[in-house]
């Protein structure tokens, strides 16, 4: 609900009177609807005209105060009353008047310096200004804005923002890995992180820190941050809260907030914000809600706040990561025990304990009973049973399990069938939850499953001295989520099992690293943006004429295959339907060179392709899925000669329902 009249009066007894005074500066500034309010305006407030400006404002999600032209006065009277932006100056807080230099005066001179709390911080000042000193502005150089946003210092060298900040400057280049981005004379944009953009400070080149490295950006449905590393910041990292603050708790907001581009009233931008931008602040405000998820708060923020830290007024311990701000005279902050948590899983090693010794010069294996609590594959993951494909002839070729148990490979959210004869995965299935996944740093080492017969894998000797990678069958993040978005184990524990040789083909290095890649994000993103629940399956294409690698020793049995499919499955939030799409990837001539005779195939390109191709190549049988295909048709003929094949070189080429 809409911040009503009344509350507005609770919180602040002097609301009437802040109310006249911004009625008539409406007359000069607001639009007409609210000229009409604030004419005649004598014996009371037009209480009705201002409810019906909170509902406008209650309409989304913004970052400035002045988003809303008909529910501008509101935020305006709100904010002027009760919560200041106020300068910081040579690492102190101008919370009053007196001593400032003419600059600092002409610049506050329409500000209303008063808050509620003023007497909490006069006593904790000195520890705020302290902490303040850990909080930046990410400048660009080389970019096409001035900066970015705000960050703050978590660790030595470990620096937090948003991820819409991080990707002003910075962009993913494959899985979790991320660049910065292409700046102006074709140079990269460098970022630099400067905590002395205050108004009458001198710079200090000792106290800011340039930026070397984007570590990880979160995903699309996981809380708005990111962590950058840097080199030599001059400050102390802010103290995490490792539990979350009550309502009405006394609060700040570090940043720096922009000007509002948009067509905001001059007169009463500068009577919040003073007449300078882009500087360091000290926003006083109160804790409005907390809970695991969400931290909202009522100090006063406009773009370029993004990344700020809010702090306890009590203590100076960092309680949030300022995001974004709320109609309705509230902001939102990603709560400092789950900016803990990511900072825990970012520096975490993995550790598996189930590793089994092996001989000097082998490839270390999994002991086959640390895999007790691992489900793998759920085939009714989407809210239906869906059958695995008939495997038709390769059923009797699969690698059994040496305990008896079957040739299914379990592991965390995925399952494996391996092929006896080509010593390699047959298929993979993975099951995805794009509401809860989790994008973590990469961090895995390479073995094999202590379940197989080790004559049945290949190790780490298929890929010594040549251009082959590690393709991951299920790709590393897939599995990476929990039911629990606080399960840190679940989450490592199946990153690390996708670092297991039953679920790896060779790969050439540029074809694990770039196309392939390419496809498995959109599929990924797709499930996120849509909060769909995927299902995959993917494999080699095993040929008879697969080649061998040249001089390989102890994997010169292995035949490296020049195709790959996919099958993504997903059903539609909105009408239940499955879509089950195809996809092929060819190395083309990308491996020519490695193998004992030439061969010669078109360059290497992705297609979507219907279900029956996929079988047709494969020897599989995916039974009813097919009709679940928007491409589907009866025979391959029809496909080849027919339209039904497209080449994707983006997502917009992707076909996910029946045209």
């Amino acid at each position: 609900m809409p911040l009503t009249m009344q509350e507005l009066r609770r919180r602040d007894p002097n609301f009437d009177a802040a109310l006249q005074k911004a009625l008539i500066a409406a007359k000069k500034h607001a639009p007409a609807s609210l000229q009409a309010a604030a004419h005649g305006f004598g014996a009371g407030p037009n209480e009705a005209a201002f409810e019906t400006a909170a509902d406008a404002l209650g309409s989304g999600r913004l970052e400035s105060a002045f988003a809303s032209r008909e529910g501008f006065m509101l935020e305006a009277i709100v904010r002027t009353t009760l919560r200041p932006s106020l300068y910081m100056s040579k690492d102190k807080v101008l919370s009053e008047t007196a001593g400032l230099s003419g600059i600092a005066l002409q610049i506050m001179e329409e500000m209303d310096l008063t808050f509620e709390d003023h007497s909490v911080f006069e006593t904790n000042r000195a520890t705020l200004e302290t902490r303040a000193r850990a909080v930046g502005r990410l400048n660009l150089y080389n970019g096409f804005r001035e900066y970015a946003g705000t960050g703050w210092l978590v660790d030595t060298d470990i620096v937090v923002t948003n991820r819409h900040v991080a990707e002003l400057f910075s962009r993913r280049w494959m899985n979790d890995v991320w660049e910065f981005s292409d700046g102006a004379f074709g140079r990269k944009v460098e970022v630099r992180l400067n905590p002395l953009e205050q108004i009458e400070t001198p710079d200090d080149p000792t106290r800011s820190a340039f930026v070397t490295e984007v570590i990880w950006v979160a995903g699309m449905a996981e809380p708005d941050m990111a962590f950058l590393r840097v080199h030599a910041f001059g400050a102390q990292p802010l103290d995490l809260a490792t539990k979350g603050p009550q309502g009405g708790e006394p609060v700040a907001v570090i940043g720096y907030p922009a000007r509002d581009p948009r067509d905001n009233p001059e007169h009463l931008i500068d009577t919040f914000f003073g007449e300078a931008f882009g500087v360091k602040r000290f926003a006083p405000g109160r804790v409005m809600t907390s809970t695991a998820w969400m931290l909202e708060h009522d100090a006063s923020t406009l773009g370029g706040n993004s990344g700020s830290v809010v702090v306890d007024m009590g203590t100076g311990e960092a309680l949030g990561l300022h995001f974004a701000g709320a109609a309705e005279v509230s902001n939102s902050a990603v709560p400092a025990p789950t900016v803990a948590a990511a900072l825990r899983r970012l520096k975490a090693s993995i550790s598996v304990p189930a590793i089994v010794a092996v001989e000097a010069g082998e490839t270390e294996a999994s002991r086959a009973d640390g895999f007790a609590d691992r489900t793998g594959y759920d085939r009714a993951f989407l809210g239906a049973d869906l059958p695995l494909p008939d495997l038709g002839a390769w059923t009797a070729d699969l690698a059994p399990l040496k305990d008896g148990s079957g040739t299914e490979l379990r592991y965390c959210h995925f399952s494996v069938w391996q092929s006896r004869s080509r010593r390699l995965p047959l298929l993979t299935a993975v099951n995805i939850d794009g509401q809860r996944l989790r994008r973590i740093s990469r961090s895995g080492q390479w073995r094999l499953d202590g379940r197989l017969d080790t004559k049945h894998q290949i190790g780490n000797e298929l890929y010594q001295s040549n251009p082959l990678d590690r393709g991951h069958m299920v790709r590393r993040l897939d599995p990476c989520w929990s039911e629990d978005l606080t399960d840190d184990e679940t989450v490592l524990k199946a990153q690390a099992d996708t670092f297991h040789y039953t679920n790896s083909v060779p790969q050439h290095k540029n074809l694990n690293q770039r196309d392939w890649v390419g496809l498995e994000d959109y599929i990924l993103d797709a499930s996120e943006e849509y909060d769909f629940k995927v299902s995959v399956l993917t494999g080699p294409v095993f040929r008879d004429d697969d080649r061998r690698l040249k001089h390989q020793p102890g994997a010169e049995d292995i035949l490296i295959p020049r195709e790959f499919w996919k099958i993504a499955i997903m059903r539609r939030a909105d009408t239940g339907a499955l879509s089950a799409t195809g996809y092929v990837l060819s190395h083309g001539e990308m491996i020519g060179g490695l193998t004992e005779a030439e061969f010669v195939l078109g360059d290497y390109e992705t297609y979507q392709v219907p279900l029956t191709l996929i079988e047709d190549a494969t020897g599989l049988d995916f039974g009813d899925l097919k009709g679940a295909d928007p491409l589907h048709v009866a025979t391959r003929n029809e496909a080849v000669f027919g339209r039904q094949v497209t080449r994707v070189r983006g997502a917009a080429d992707l076909t996910l329902t029946r045209r």
